[in-house]
């Protein structure tokens, strides 16, 4: 069956068949000017995972098995009271004094001289500790301690025995492996916790009781310092509070417990007022082979 087109709609369909020609001819224009343009450059974000909590145990008793008679149900698990967490104790933040030169008298074997203890702490956490000593003319051996400072106080990496500014004796602290050797015996032996030398113990056990000052002047307080000794030896030194004297001139008076019979015996004076710095230490006999010193100025 034929259609007749009236002139109204033949206009209608020439009119749709112009417009659909125009919008062909822009689409494959604006196609062409899209091939034309340069490509965007696209930033790509990586994202970290996220972090996924972590599941909990179900506090509740499991259901019961369908099998299960209703009189056998297990027994009620007792609930745990909730406590606070305790926190652990931590050991006390040791401050140390900033870089001085103490001068001190010296008395040694009979006879006086004088003495210098160089603290260095530098900023990157080393430091070095040096005693100088002499009797007239007559330069005695350096003691040199070097090695970290950190919240515990000293740690030392090397200590030596000195004389005409050449090593003669040392002591080596391997923090790492925990063992600690001597050039005198080739033996090694465990690195106690905090363990010093001869020299780094004077300004450990200042910090020490610095820290603990509520129970700095009591008497019978004790403090406990891991020493080594040059010759190989490696003990436990245990100081304690002695009752102030009028000599003692408001310093804290410190002596060692005896290692055995023929122990010399160390004592040591600190100053509150600098910071329990050690003023006095006396080792032995001065008159004998012992030594003594005694603080006398201060360049800081």
């Amino acid at each position: 069956m034929r259609i007749a087109l009236t002139p109204h709609r033949a206009a209608l369909l020439a009119l749709a068949a112009s417009l659909f020609a125009h919008a062909a001819l822009l689409g494959g224009e604006r196609v062409r000017e899209e091939a034309a343009r340069p490509a965007r450059a696209v930033s790509v974000a990586l994202l970290q995972p996220p972090v996924l909590p972590v599941a909990q145990p179900d506090p509740t008793p499991p259901a019961l098995p369908r099998h299960a008679a209703r009189g056998d149900r297990p027994a009620e698990r007792p609930t745990a009271p909730v406590e606070a967490p305790i926190a652990a104790p931590q050991a006390p933040l040791l401050r140390l004094a900033g870089p001085a030169a103490w001068r001190y008298r010296l008395r040694q074997g009979g006879q006086d001289g004088e003495a210098q203890l160089d603290w260095r702490p530098e900023a990157d956490g080393r430091y070095s500790l040096r005693l100088t000593r002499r009797v007239g003319e007559h330069a005695l051996p350096a003691l040199e301690s070097l090695g970290r400072t950190g919240s515990a106080g000293l740690a030392p990496e090397r200590f030596a025995l000195q004389r005409g500014g050449q090593d003669r004796q040392t002591i080596n602290f391997d923090s790492e492996g925990r063992r600690v050797s001597f050039s005198a015996i080739p033996a090694q032996l465990d690195l106690p916790e905090g363990a010093q030398d001869r020299l780094s113990w004077w300004l450990q056990l200042a910090a020490l009781v610095q820290a603990s000052n509520a129970q700095a002047g009591t008497p019978g307080g004790r403090w406990r310092v891991w020493v080594a000794g040059l010759r190989g030896e490696l003990r436990e030194w245990v100081f304690e509070t002695m009752e102030a004297r009028p000599e003692d001139a408001g310093m804290l008076h410190l002596r060692r417990q005896p290692l055995g019979p023929r122990d010399p015996g160390v004592e040591l004076w600190l100053d509150p007022a600098r910071g329990h710095w050690p003023v006095r230490l006396r080792q032995g006999d001065p008159e004998t082979r012992g030594f003594e010193i005694s603080l006398s100025d201060v360049n800081s």
